[in-house]
């Protein structure tokens, strides 16, 4: 276990270094989306949730690799599915209900599209990660 340690931090490292560079973007370009209609606060607010659910969900990936057990594996890769698509949806709906007419559509896309961001770079983590194990 101490030996995968350093290998978890490495598949750790892209999705910190997305989240920093998608809120270093945020608050550099914050005057322009806002021009553009986007509200950065949903954005910003929907990156920090996103980032956590997938940070959750990286660590849970990695630790069901690291253990021998098939019902280990099976029941952390749920865990992690489940926590995204409840997170994620909760997430909306619980913005959706408090904003009624103010939700702000293009900020919601913006968000989907981090999430795909994320994706991706969760799914490259876990692939590498699964390739040298």
């Amino acid at each position: 276990m101490e030996n995968n340690r350093p290998n978890a931090r490495k598949a750790l490292i892209p999705l910190v270094l997305v989240f920093i560079l998608i809120n270093s973007v945020l608050l550099f370009f914050r005057a322009r989306l806002s021009d553009m209609g986007l509200d950065v606060s949903v954005l910003m607010t929907a990156n920090i949730l996103l980032f956590l659910i997938f940070f959750i969900s990286l660590w849970l990936h990695l630790r069901s690799m690291a253990n021998s057990s098939t019902h280990v594996f099976m029941r952390n890769m749920y865990s992690g599915m489940l926590l995204k698509l409840f997170g994620g949806a909760i997430a909306a709906f619980v913005y959706i209900y408090l904003f009624r007419e103010k939700v702000n559509k293009p900020a919601l896309f913006g968000s989907m599209a981090i999430y795909v961001l994320y994706t991706v770079i969760e799914l490259r983590s876990v692939l590498k990660q699964s390739k040298s194990s």
